[in-house]
């Protein structure tokens, strides 16, 4: 079945039972594919990838389950967009090169702003919108590597248990949960009362095997668990589960960042307990000048760390999870 346009006048609910290839576009060649697999009624889950462009274990799994996923009975409607943000994924980095700007930053977007607000809006308006449950695939990207978890935006309660259960079904990565912030696509989903969880994996600008399991496995629990596939219930397994009221606390962008340009030396490993003040790395500038100590912030678990060696100011080089 050829791509063909997504027009505004179409509904989700309205397409035949079967398997459908779309093409979501806005202003300026703004746009994305998505694979979608209706059901008849019944929820409707969408997932996606690659909202940043260097995360590439999100669109490995949903394009492999487009070229080969067929169910012949599903009570609902399943929606994939393997990439989301199509500049930055053919750029190889985080952010689109035409404007810059960081699309886990600009939700709900604007219709007439740059190319990626109109990238959020679209998303957000034309699919987000007609959706009951929503996961957004991650990684740590091509310039770090984190111990991988699941997580959502703490919400009201009946909303929270809906998102527990969903982050349960991955079952093999921790839960790490806290408070709103705004621009992500989690942000976007909390403000239309979505059920909506997110999934961090290892990075480092490839996908691992054990990563790609496990995300496999923990797709075919939430299709499970939200009624559209059948079959005996799985077995989950048990979960290391933190819910914070920090805001800051799993924002990862803002913890022991970089003091000068330089060169990085970590001296921590991924994974290691450290106590406050416990020397986790160094930076040293380029002109010969003196290096730069990065000690722990707080006591914890590095959950995530740098790995590429070329940093800039104010560049995050490690973050911690409370023990």
């Amino acid at each position: 079945m050829a791509n063909t346009p997504w027009k505004k006048s179409h509904d989700l609910s309205l397409l035949p039972t079967g398997f459908h290839r779309r093409r979501f576009s806005a202003a300026g060649g703004v746009g994305f594919d998505a694979f979608i697999w209706r059901g008849g009624p019944g929820p409707v889950l969408l997932v996606n990838g690659a909202t940043h462009g260097d995360e590439y274990e999100g669109p490995t799994l949903l394009r492999t389950w487009a070229e080969q996923w067929r169910p012949t009975r599903l009570a609902g409607t399943v929606v994939f967009v393997p990439v989301l943000n199509e500049a930055a994924f053919f750029a190889g980095q985080r952010c689109a090169p035409v404007d810059g700007a960081n699309l886990a930053r600009v939700f709900p977007g604007k219709p007439k702003g740059s190319p990626t607000e109109r990238l959020a809006h679209l998303f957000d308006t034309q699919l987000l919108a007609q959706v009951t449950h929503y996961a957004d695939l991650h990684s740590a990207g091509a310039a770090y590597q984190l111990k991988p978890w699941t997580g959502y935006v703490t919400h009201r309660a009946a909303i929270n248990r809906a998102q527990r259960a969903m982050a349960a079904c991955f079952d093999a990565f921790w839960v790490w949960a806290g408070p709103y912030l705004p621009g992500r696509t989690l942000s976007a989903a909390f403000a239309r009362n979505i059920p909506a969880i997110y999934v961090e994996c290892q990075g480092l600008g490839g996908v691992d095997a054990g990563d790609l399991r496990n995300l496999d496995r923990g797709l075919k629990n939430l299709l499970h668990w939200a009624g559209l596939t059948r079959g005996s219930a799985p077995r989950l397994r048990r979960q290391a589960v933190r819910i914070t009221r920090d805001v800051d606390e799993a924002h990862l962008q803002v913890h022991h960042p970089a003091p000068v340009d330089g060169l990085f030396v970590p001296l921590a490993a991924l994974d290691r307990r450290v106590r406050r003040g416990d020397l986790l790395g160094r930076v040293l500038p380029l002109d010969g000048g003196d290096g730069h100590d990065i000690h722990a912030e707080s006591t914890g678990r590095i959950i995530l760390l740098r790995r590429q060696r070329s940093v800039r100011r104010g560049d995050a080089l490690f973050t911690l999870a409370p023990v």
